[in-house]
């Protein structure tokens, strides 16, 4: 176990680079697949490492004893969006990447770039497998933007902050009744950003907080989603051959 990782650390960024780069050649490949079944076939293996990158960090948990069987069931962000990923990325579904990018990419970025400094055992295996694992979330959306040509839309923004604060609400009650703390509402996790931002505002004050954010971002997201969609839309069509 490690209590002092260093954020923006030499470990840290080394990872992220290695994250980002995995992503990029899996985006890479998709973009330019000649047909839609290759593009399936890439988007099936990149689906296949995120999985197996998660899965060996719970194995890892598993063999030092600090597995818990609920995380398996989490209803933490970036658990919903692991799954949803996956199926997106084997078949591309707009509701499903709609949440992956809008605010799957928000929640993945702040644990990739603040990924605290407590880590259980074996300590700075565990943290790179942490970091990576939510790294790829992020390069997954951005492959089905980018290869798939998926846009986010404003209907979506809405209704992911409408059901997504209903959902906050009624995972409130799950959390009472299970003793648990998904979606650290209940309290902050030791060793996070989040604890600052519960020193600063107390509880329930963090939550909103973070609520409030989550909706700025989410929408940034849409507004960066629909330039870069257009984006590549318009080079495509700048390159495209004269019939």
């Amino acid at each position: 176990m490690i209590t002092d990782f260093k954020g923006f650390g030499t470990e840290h960024l080394l990872t992220l680079l290695v994250s980002v780069s995995i992503g990029v050649v899996f985006i890479l490949f998709g973009a330019h697949a000649k047909t839609e079944r290759q593009r399936r076939i890439i988007g099936i293996l990149f689906a296949a490492a995120i999985v197996v990158c998660r899965g060996s960090r719970y194995v890892m948990d598993a063999f030092n004893g600090v597995f818990e069987w609920y995380d398996l069931f989490s209803l933490h962000i970036c658990h919903i969006d692991l799954i949803l990923l996956c199926i997106c990325l084997i078949k591309p579904l707009k509701p499903l990447f709609n949440f992956c990018f809008l605010i799957g990419i928000p929640a993945a970025l702040s644990v990739a770039l603040f990924p605290g400094s407590t880590h259980p055992a074996p300590g700075m295996p565990r943290a790179v497998l942490f970091i990576m694992s939510h790294t790829l979330l992020i390069m997954g959306a951005l492959y089905l933007l980018i290869a798939d040509k998926m846009k986010p839309t404003l209907r979506a923004y809405l209704w992911i902050a409408a059901l997504g604060n209903v959902a906050l609400v009624a995972v409130y009650f799950i959390n009472r009744a299970l003793d648990t703390n998904f979606l650290y509402i209940m309290e902050a996790p030791a060793g996070t950003v989040i604890v600052t931002l519960e020193n600063l505002f107390g509880w329930p004050g963090y939550v909103l907080v973070i609520d409030v954010m989550a909706l700025v971002m989410m929408f940034i997201m849409y507004l960066l989603g629909r330039l870069l969609h257009k984006a590549i839309a318009g080079k495509e069509k700048a390159f495209a051959t004269p019939a």
